[in-house]
């Protein structure tokens, strides 16, 4: 089970608690060195406004084994598919304490991490067609190799459930460092954004039924 981590204090990037939810996911220290090369799926609790509990944090999913091999859309809609398709426990499989818990555990937003190239989408046609692809979903690795200046980076794409959506990239040095995360546009759009509020929502309304919310 994954640990939960506060985002209070960290930056909002102009977007306010998701920002702060998509930094932290961004930032998120490795556990293992192969999730390096790994997609990393968060969710954040308590972005919206009226929180239930005065708290905003994230924390991380565990992925599916072999989700790796797939492309990122596909790990999305499988993943909405499971959650829809899961079964609502009958009542009184929680206790309590479990549904106080949960009441104070908003699920209100999501954030995707994945490797991949940074560059500018104004810096030519051919650079403006592989950040296409990125956001759509269909960016592999290698891709950028031909577009002058592109250099690897982290990317975080975050929705919350009011249609917020934030992208922020770090650069990352041939060492693997990172360079502090910067917001990439201010109404960033795609397939990988659809996606994955598709699954945010999937989740919040298996959550509520569950735990009867």
């Amino acid at each position: 089970m994954k640990m939960f981590r506060s985002a209070e204090g960290l930056p909002e990037h102009n977007c306010g608690a998701l920002g702060r939810v998509a930094h932290g996911a961004l930032t998120a220290p490795l556990e293992s060195p192969g999730e390096a090369s790994t997609p990393r799926l968060f969710l954040g609790y308590n972005t919206l406004p009226d929180p239930p509990f005065p708290m905003t944090g994230l924390i991380e999913y565990e992925m599916a084994p072999g989700a790796a091999d797939l492309d990122l859309p596909s790990v999305l809609r499988l993943l909405a598919q499971s959650l829809k398709s899961q079964p609502v426990p009958p009542v009184g499989t929680y206790d309590e304490t479990h549904r106080r818990t949960a009441a104070t555990m908003r699920a209100d937003a999501m954030v995707i991490v994945f490797s991949g190239r940074a560059f500018s989408p104004e810096q030519s046609p051919p650079a403006r067609a592989l950040w296409e692809n990125l956001v759509e979903g269909y960016y592999r690795e290698g891709d950028a190799e031909a577009c002058a200046g592109a250099r690897q980076a982290s990317v975080g794409l975050g929705v919350d459930r009011e249609d917020g959506r934030v992208l922020l990239m770090a650069e990352r040095s041939p060492s693997g460092e990172h360079a502090r995360p910067a917001r990439v546009g201010n109404d960033p759009e795609g397939t990988l954004f659809d996606l994955l509020a598709e699954v945010l929502d999937a989740q919040y309304r298996w959550t509520r039924a569950a735990f009867g919310l």
